[in-house]
């Protein structure tokens, strides 16, 4: 039976990692390790492609390229197609493979999903500052969030909430 790292091993080995030169051999080497340790660790699956872009060593630009390009494939998969993850694809095909047709809908498909993201974490957190009775910052956020987001339904009820925080 294989032992799976702790999070925060695979935390110490991502740092030790990036603690080494970019775009060095050794940093390249300790990604590469990493992901054979934990192929679903997705910041050094990351990590692993911009180190690989950053090479300085290696001559064979093409070969890093195409690892680079199946590690961030790969980081896109694992994550459930993470926003962060299809950013990072997205500007590997506009800018290395020179694709912006293909990079178009992947950065839409992100900036979907971080949308999504930003609404529910500003619901959120309106949410708690009126529980908190912070009130003039949940309605300033308030403000800025409906804006934002004018049909959102659990925006409205952040709001309508804190503003019965308001009243009390």
């Amino acid at each position: 039976m294989t032992m799976h790292m702790t999070p925060r091993e695979l935390q110490r080995q991502l740092e030790a990692a990036r603690s080494a030169q970019a775009g060095s051999a050794q940093r390249i080497q300790a990604h590469r390790k990493l992901a054979e340790q934990c192929p679903a660790f997705v910041p050094n699956l990351l990590s692993l492609s911009r180190s690989l872009l950053l090479d300085r060593e290696d001559t064979d630009a093409q070969a890093h390229f195409a690892e680079g390009e199946r590690v961030l494939r790969d980081a896109v998969e694992v994550s459930s197609e993470d926003a962060s993850a299809l950013i990072e694809l997205a500007h590997f095909i506009d800018t290395v493979r020179d694709s912006p047709g293909e990079a178009e809908p992947l950065f839409a498909e992100a900036a979907h999903r971080a949308s999504n993201l930003l609404e529910e974490a500003w619901a959120g957190l309106i949410w708690v500052l009126g529980e908190q009775e912070k009130l003039d910052a949940a309605l300033k956020l308030a403000s800025r969030a409906q804006r934002v987001f004018p049909d959102s339904e659990i925006i409205a009820e952040a709001v309508h909430f804190a503003r019965q925080c308001a009243a009390r």
